[in-house]
């Protein structure tokens, strides 16, 4: 037991230790705040995703039942309300929204809470997000993206512990940087969601590994399984830590000269780790604990074996989702500079050097991810995440083996794909600081008067620039009466969701009926004019999606950083071009227009 007192005393020791030890650590770890924090609060007070949205609302549905029903009952009633049976980031999100419930009480805002229990669906929750007053949007976002941040923080100095442990000091330092430098890994923190918090945990499992394979010390493979519980309880494609898990135990035997079938035979130390992570991953799932094992039995079997067929893009080879999202994330430098390391890294693994057990274990995660996602239809920049510190650490012991054989060919190299790449991530991130819905967001409210009333033709609120000011009505699967209201409001939103009905042979969004009416409303027949536009419009109004299947195509996805993306992952700046129309004054209300939506 005394053992496990020690674990964060000497996690900080080590920081400390490192701080001493290291005088370019600081100096990375800034650059990680700068890059990782930058605009982290675009559009606040709406959302950057919909898992945003919905853990957030969960979290605030669970305090608004329990304060309006202090009981079990109230509490079991808040926890069951969700979109899915939801796991960790519930109790991260209690926590970091704590302050905000404890100053509406003091202010008199505490209604909010209670009004806000068991919203209606319509709209992603509208009325209760326009009802509640916008400070604690605001703050709540603000505190659940700053755990996010922080995550990602965390990530960066575990890549470089990774990266000292296994390789070398200079070989921690270069991966930090180009983790830091990644702009798939600088997007996702940018949200708020379980991908960073799983990730963090995924790599202090990782590390804990490392460091049982060199010490022997069991303590740490426990304390490694714990830790690889709580990653899948925060999301489960955090699933291949297990594989983790047992590969290490393998290692250590190899490392000790043990018997293969006398550690087999007795695997205390295994059975061990494996329900310490299963009892993280149960208490992980509040659902489990307050209404029994069915919800959670679901949604780890059920929900993980549907993400396969389910298709949230267009048919296309596994490889094209590949490089789609290994472009966009790395950008061409960095992606051409990760494959050629991943080959060199194999290419040494035969000479056994000290470094031989970490690096197995790195190749096995890469391997494990890699083959997790390619038996799916799709997937998106986000889903990768697990595999950028990997690579970023794979990258990082190429370079500096390298550097080592031939160091006038290894530090251009280097010094190439480091420039190339913070260009792309600079760009990229700097962009955060103009996106084209919070654009249209202030220039709504700067223009709009009381009584105004906004149309949109989205399903979610999340997919609009809405500002929580105006009067926002949606005509996707209104009834007639309200279809009536909405015949002459001031504004009409078109968005680049939208524009994909012009587009012949889109994914998802097609209709004749739908496509005769946009391109009536944008060529002003419908008595409103084009008013404000936000973002780089598409020629002619229709968006150029890359081709699925089509290698050439992808390729300007790793040169430009704010690329088109699908479904329902953090819109980049492409994919939020908006349209403002405005009702002309002169004219009266149209009676033939009638979105068909």
């Amino acid at each position: 037991m005394s053992r496990w007192r020690t674990l964060p005393t000497d996690a900080v020791d080590q920081l400390k230790a490192d701080l001493r030890a290291d005088p370019y650590l600081r100096y990375i770890l800034l650059l990680s705040v700068v890059m990782v924090g930058f605009w982290f609060w675009h559009r606040i007070p709406n959302f950057a995703t919909r898992d945003e949205h919905s853990r957030l609302l969960d979290v605030m549905v669970a305090y608004g039942s329990v304060l309006e029903n202090p009981s079990y009952e109230g509490l079991k009633a808040g926890v069951e309300w969700s979109r899915v049976p939801f796991g960790a980031t519930f109790y991260l999100y209690a926590l970091a929204i704590l302050p905000v419930v404890l100053v509406a009480a003091v202010t008199g805002d505490l209604s909010a809470f209670t009004t806000i229990a068991f919203p209606s669906w319509e709209f992603g929750h509208y009325e209760a997000w326009a009802a509640t007053p916008e400070w604690i949007w605001t703050w709540s976002l603000v505190f659940i993206r700053l755990t996010n941040v922080a995550a990602a923080i965390g990530c960066v100095y575990l890549t470089y512990r990774l990266g000292v442990a296994i390789e070398s000091r200079t070989a921690g330092r270069l991966s930090a940087v180009v983790l830091s430098l990644t702009f798939g890994f600088l997007t996702i923190a940018k949200e708020a969601g379980e991908d960073m918090p799983a990730l963090f945990f995924v790599l202090l499992a990782l590390y804990l590994l490392v460091r049982y394979v060199q010490t022997d010390d069991g303590t740490l493979f426990l304390a490694a399984s714990a830790a690889g519980g709580v990653a899948i309880a925060f999301k489960l494609t955090a699933a291949p830590v297990i594989l983790f898990i047992g590969v290490a135990f393998l290692l250590r035997a190899h490392a000790a000269d043990a018997p293969l079938t006398e550690t087999l035979v007795g695997p205390r130390l295994l059975v061990s780790g494996a329900l310490f992570g299963f009892a993280m991953i149960v208490l992980g799932f509040p659902t489990a604990l307050v209404a029994g094992p069915e919800p959670f039995i679901e949604r780890v079997f059920g929900g993980s074996t549907g993400r396969m067929n389910h298709a949230t893009g267009p048919d296309a080879p596994i490889w094209w989702w590949f490089l789609r999202g290994y472009f966009s994330a790395f950008g061409l430098p960095l992606f051409a500079a990760a494959v050629a390391s991943v080959v060199g890294v194999v290419a040494t693994l035969r000479r056994r050097s000290s470094s031989f057990h970490g690096t197995v274990l790195l190749l096995t995660g890469l391997t494990a991810y890699v083959a997790l996602f390619s038996q799916w239809h799709d997937f998106r920049v986000h889903h990768l995440l697990p595999t950028f510190p990997l690579v970023a650490l794979l990258v990082a012991f190429a370079f500096v083996r390298a550097r080592e054989r031939s160091p006038r060919v290894a530090r251009p190299l280097m010094a190439v794909v480091l420039v190339t790449t913070a260009i792309y991530a600079g760009v990229g991130t700097a962009q955060f600081a103009s996106m084209p819905r919070d654009e249209a967001t202030a220039w709504l409210e700067e223009h709009g008067e009381e009584g105004d009333v906004l149309e949109i033709t989205r399903r979610d609120m999340q997919d609009a620039a809405v500002p929580h000011s105006m009067t926002v009505r949606h005509v996707f699967g209104e009834d007639s009466d309200a279809e009536a209201a909405m015949t002459c409001p001031r504004y009409i939103q078109v968005g680049y969701r939208d524009l994909l009905y012009l587009k012949d042979g889109t994914y998802y969004r097609n209709g004749d009926f739908q496509k005769e009416y946009l391109r009536k409303l944008l060529n002003e027949e419908y008595n409103y004019e084009i008013a404000a536009e936000f973002g780089t419009r598409p020629p002619n109004f229709v968006p150029q999606r890359p081709t699925p299947g089509s290698f050439v195509d992808l390729l300007r996805l790793g040169v430009v950083p704010h690329t088109d993306q699908f479904a329902d992952e953090q819109e980049l700046a492409a994919n939020q071009y908006t349209l403002i129309l405005e009702r002309k004054q002169a004219g009266a209300c149209d009676p033939d227009r009638h979105p068909p939506f």
